[in-house]
Formats: C-alpha cells, sequence, structure tokens
C-alpha cells in the first residue's frame, strides 16, 4: 500500500525511469567518458554546463561550451560486465573505520612533493548537490555549502587528506600546545599567510573569524556551537602570530583536536567580518579566505567554479587549475553523469551505480564515513509536540525497516531506532539488544503507540498537522514523507499536509520554527557523542532544531563530556540515550554512509574514513593525468 503510492508520485516516477534508463545503457556497453574540453571564458552564463538539472524533473542535460576546443580521441575501454541491479536496497555493511576519533598526530605532510609524479593543470569537474541557501559556511550543516566552499579556506589544523582523514595535522597552524590541566590551548601561527586579496593574515583575523564560532553575535547561527559551549570556550591574541584558547573545562584531547581541524570554520578578512557584522550569508561567497582555491563564479543552477589561488602559501599547491562543481541534485542523477563522463567525480551517488563502478576499472567507488542523519524533527515549542507522550508515539509509529528498504533505493546506509549513536562505532549498542527494542516489534509498538496518544488525550487523533518536506526534487525525501504521513495517519489518526520547500527555504523554516513536523537531515560534525549528542538534542544545541530541551539529559552529557575512561563513559552514553527513549526529540530513520566514485585519471583522493563526509574538500592535494585532461 505504502509502496505503491510511493511510486506513483511524479518525482519517484521520474528518477526511477532515468536510473532505468542509464544503466539499461551501461548494461548495453555505454559510452567511453566523455572528454574533457577546454572551457570558454568563465563569465559567459552557462559555460561549461555538463549536465544540470531541469526543472524538478531530475533529468539531466549535457552541453559543452560553444567556444571549446575538444582534445584527442579517448582509448576505447574494455568494460567489466557490470552487476545486475538488486531487487532489494543492499544494508549497509561494516568497512573499516576507526571506532572513535582520528587521534594520531603528525607533522604536516601536505606539500606540492606529496604525489611526486603529480602533473599540474586541468578542470576537475564534480557532480555536486543544489546552489546553496547562503553563502556563510559556519551557519549551515549542508554539504550544498561544504561541498564548494571548503576548498577556499584554511584552518588551525586540518584532517590529512593523504589517509583520508585518519590523522590530524597543522594547518594554518605550525604546532600547538596544550597545558598539563588541558584548560589552555595555544596556537602559533604561520607567517606571510595571505588572504586572497593579497593582505597577511595576522591572529587578529584568527581571533574575529573563532569568535563568532564560539559566541556568535546576535542574529548569526553558530551551527557547530554546541560543541565548544559544554566547555566553556573563549580565544585571545597573545602577539600578531599567536592566538590561544582558554576552557573553563578541559575537553578531552582527542575531542580538542577535532574541534581545531573541522573544516566548517575558515579564517577570514578581520575588516571584511566586522563590515559585515559578521554574518557571511549574503557574501561569503567571495569572502576574503586563505584557502588554496578562491571562488570565481556561482551560475546559479548551472556550475559553481573555484580557481586555483596563485599565491597559496603552501608553495606548490594545489595541482589542479579549477573545480567546476554542477548543482546535481540527487544520487541518480550525479551517477548518470558520471557514468556518462559528464563529470570526473560525484559524491553521493546511488547504490545500484555504485556496483556498476566497483566492476568497471575506469572508477574508483569507495564508501565514505559520512554519517548524516535523517529524520523527522518535531517543534517541541508548540502544542501537542511538547507532550513526551506524544513524541514518543510518533516514535514508535514509524516502522523502521520499510522506511530504509524505500529510502534505500537512493541512498547507502542504516536504519534508524537503534540507540541514538552511530553504528560501527564504539559506542553502538549490541546487536543483540538493538534487536530487542520495541520499536522493531511492530505489533507491540503500534499498540503503545496508540495507548501513549490516549494517555495524552489524543485517542482520536490529531488533525491540520504540517509536515514540512526538505527539497521536493530528491525523490528519497519525498518517499520518506509520504511513508511518515500514512504511518501517522494510520496508526495515531495524525491528518497532515505536506509541504515541500527548497533546502534553503528548510533552513529558514527551522530557525523560524515554523512547522508541526519536518522531514529531513543534517550531518554529525566528527564521529564522538559529545559532538553529535550535544549538537542534535543538548538545550540550545546548534543544530537541535525540535528545539528539545531535558536538564536531565545535559546532566548526563556534562559527565560524558569529561569522563576519560570509555568504559564509564560507554555506561554513561547509554544513560543518555535511555532518557532520549523514555522522551524522544526526533523521529531517527536514517543514519547514512555516502557512496563516491571517480575516474582513476584523478588522483589524490584518498577517500574518507576518518574524518566525516563534511571535511577533506579542500581539493589542494588532487591532481589528474593526461586521460582526465584532455
Amino acid at each position: 500500500m505504502r509502496v505503491q503510492r510511493f511510486l506513483t508520485t511524479p518525482i519517484a516516477a521520474l528518477s526511477i525511469a532515468l536510473a532505468i534508463a542509464f544503466l539499461a545503457a551501461v548494461a548495453c556497453g555505454g559510452t567511453a567518458p566523455a572528454e574533457q574540453t577546454t572551457p570558454s571564458d568563465s563569465g559567459t552564463s552557462g559555460s561549461g554546463s555538463a549536465a544540470t538539472t531541469s526543472g524538478d524533473s531530475g533529468t539531466t542535460t549535457g552541453s559543452s561550451d560553444s567556444g571549446s576546443s575538444g582534445g584527442a580521441a579517448q582509448p576505447a575501454a574494455t568494460r567489466v560486465p557490470p552487476t545486475p541491479r538488486p531487487t532489494v536496497a543492499p544494508d549497509a555493511t561494516p568497512t573499516p573505520l576507526p571506532a572513535a576519533l582520528p587521534t594520531e598526530v603528525i607533522a604536516n605532510p601536505v606539500t606540492k612533493d606529496a604525489y611526486p609524479d603529480a602533473q599540474y593543470g586541468g578542470i576537475l569537474r564534480r557532480g555536486g548537490y543544489f546552489d546553496p541557501a547562503h553563502y556563510d559556511l559556519m551557519q549551515v550543516s549542508s554539504v550544498s555549502n561544504s561541498f564548494k566552499q571548503m576548498m577556499v579556506l584554511n584552518n588551525l589544523l586540518r584532517y590529512n587528506p593523504l589517509d583520508g582523514g585518519k590523522t590530524i595535522i597543522p594547518d594554518i597552524a605550525t604546532n600547538w600546545e596544550v597545558s598539563e590541566d588541558g584548560t589552555t590551548w595555544t596556537f602559533p601561527l604561520r607567517e606571510n599567510v595571505m588572504f586572497h586579496t593579497g593582505e597577511i593574515m595576522d591572529a587578529d583575523d584568527v581571533a574575529a573569524s573563532w569568535s563568532r564560532v564560539i559566541d556568535p553575535p546576535p542574529g548569526v547561527v553558530s551551527a557547530r556551537k554546541g560543541l565548544y559551549t559544554p566547555f566553556g570556550a573563549s580565544i585571545e591574541v597573545i602577539d600578531p602570530l599567536t592566538v590561544q584558547f582558554s576552557f573553563e573545562k578541559a575537553p578531552p584531547l582527542n575531542y580538542g583536536l577535532n574541534l581545531f581541524a573541522l573544516e566548517w570554520h575558515g579564517i577570514f578578512e578581520k575588516g571584511f567580518l566586522e563590515e559585515n557584522n559578521y554574518d557571511l550569508k549574503r557574501n561569503g561567497a567571495d569572502a576574503p579566505s586563505t584557502g588554496a582555491f578562491r571562488f570565481l563564479e556561482h551560475q546559479e543552477g548551472e556550475v559553481w567554479k573555484n580557481e586555483r589561488f596563485p599565491d597559496y602559501w603552501n608553495e606548490g599547491l594545489p595541482y589542479l587549475d579549477e573545480v567546476w562543481t554542477y548543482p546535481l541534485g540527487n544520487s541518480t542523477t550525479r551517477s548518470a553523469a558520471l557514468l556518462a563522463g559528464n563529470v570526473e567525480y560525484s559524491q553521493t551517488i546511488d547504490p545500484a551505480a555504485f556496483e556498476i563502478l566497483q566492476n568497471d576499472d575506469r572508477y574508483e567507488a569507495q564508501p565514505f564515513s559520512s554519517y548524516s542523519y535523517l529524520a523527522v524533527w518535531i517543534n517541541t515549542d508548540r502544542e501537542p509536540w511538547n507532550d513526551p507522550r506524544v513524541r514518543k508515539a510518533l516514535w514508535l509509529a514509524l516502522d523502521r525497516d520499510a522506511i530504509h528498504e524505500v529510502v534505500g533505493e537512493w541512498l547507502y546506509g542504516y536504519k534508524g531506532g537503534t540507540g541514538w549513536t552511530f553504528q560501527d562505532q564504539a559506542f553502538q549498542l549490541p546487536q543483540a539488544e538493538i534487536d530487542t527494542r520495541m520499536v522493531f516489534d511492530r505489533p507491540a509498538a503500534e499498540a503503545e503507540a496508540k495507548r501513549l496518544m490516549a494517555e495524552a488525550g489524543y485517542a482520536d487523533g490529531i488533525k491540520n498537522v504540517d509536515l514540512m518536506q526538505r527539497d521536493p526534487n530528491s525523490a528519497h525525501w519525498t518517499a520518506a514523507a509520504q511513508v511518515a504521513q500514512l504511518e501517522f495517519q494510520r496508526i495515531l489518526g495524525i491528518e497532515s499536509e505536506i509541504r515541500p520547500v527548497a533546502s534553503a527555504v528548510w533552513f529558514e523554516e527551522l530557525a523560524n520554527r515554523n512547522f508541526d513536523l519536518t522531514v529531513g537531515g543534517i550531518a554529525s560534525p566528527f564521529i564522538d557523542p559529545s559532538a553529535y549528542m550535544n549538537s542534535f538534542y543538548r538545550c540550545g544545541g546548534g543544530e537541535n532544531h525540535s528545539n528539545y530541551c531535558n536538564p536531565e539529559f545535559d546532566a548526563i552529557m556534562e559527565k560524558v563530556d569529561t569522563e576519560p575512561d570509555f568504559d564509564k563513559r560507554y555506561a554513561l552514553v547509554q544513560e543518555a540515550a535511555k532518557i532520549l527513549d523514555a522522551d524522544p526529540p526526533t523521529v531517527e530513520y536514517w543514519y547514512n554512509r555516502t557512496l563516491g566514485a571517480w575516474r582513476t585519471c584523478v588522483h589524490g583522493i584518498e577517500g574518507k574514513h576518518g574524518a566525516l563526509v563534511h571535511n577533506l574538500d579542500r581539493m589542494d592535494t588532487v591532481w589528474m593525468d593526461d586521460e582526465c585532461r584532455q
């Protein structure tokens, strides 16, 4: 019943039709990847549009620059027979991932000699995501921003791109010192780091950039402020080339290293920040920063272009001339663009295409450690959603196995309801305990959900509910919203109207608290319960979109944040999770693993296996050989 209704929606039908079309083409032999052409003047409207979404259909159209000249014909490739498309979405399987945070610290290995055979030049074309809602990377948790903007930035530390983020290395800080009690972190800065304007960076710029992260002015949202707030962070300038962070409560060493390595937070000119009241939503695209690339142009709906910064402080990097990112709105269109040769790299491809690419020696395909978090958020500012019984009823009513099967058509990941911690990680419940959770005993879960609604005074259901849905162009959001709507109505008598909104509008509506329920997704900053549980569920957390607040939960998290013993910390995390079980802030239904793929003529992409997927997009160590640059 649910699947039938879902499959009859126009966007779902079009997405499935496109998937079948490109898979059929590949099965019949397909074509070799298209040659890369030299771009015409970057200011020409629509130039270089490799594959763009057309309206709401999610279809792709291929085009090249009218003034471009092609290279020599690419040799024909011998294709390995593809794996047939699975009839059931594959489950995410455990892959080698760190059990917790990247912890090893090494000297900076990122130099022009990191790849002795690297070739300079070329334009890397990437299949990306929709246009961003605005241009301030700090104020969002959206890959629509991070995939395009992180490469123009530097931070104090960074995840090592040469090992997929398994280690942390210096960036614009030359090193760091931590006091014996862990409350003072000192960062000496590199000399002569140049902004894209030609000005030289100093400690005042670093302090201004970081002050808006840990203590933003009114009207500015720091999406990851909740990572720092529990520890009482502040920053001061020691001298022109030294900054120092002080903490009221010492963060664990590994946690602290990751706080300063997150690539969401870049360094900008202090004067520019002051001119814009520390809010870069409008002017953030070309805000003066220090990264290996600088912003070139954004043709809305067409392409985002970054170009090599010739005065980058790390001499000899980057290797590429430009990086173009196309706003391909869903996993099917990104997969099609890569298979058609219109891009060299796509992130978040669909599971069926991933299987094909793994069996084609012209491509490298890997699952990344991403852990985006998909859920139904519940507006606790409104009645009856402020009643824990109603929220618990919603949490029990959604069939996680059913929604996993449907959403798995486009995404690859783990089902929700498994205990509020990320799967395949150190704090996950044992599978035997997960299997006994009531939410997976559907008759018992539905009966208890109905009982809770009756106890709360809503035995006859709730009418006129606003169910906001993120991004109508992505079929997996549409499918999830329809499953939730049907299950809530069938079991609980909740009558809702789905209100699809663009991603840009979705983030604004969240900030304005203008919804009853909403289907969407955000991302964990890094792999640690103190990171995601504080951000998602703590009072005032940066990504606590339900505005949930439970003092008992916060009190347990205070202990989680500082407990050094793993076994004791594990027990505290499970204690906190039990509070969420009884008083759910969201209805989490999916923990995503991003599937990435690129042509083997692209080098220097080592995957994302320590840092999460919203990092390691700096592209400064990526290069292409002659096959890609033709």
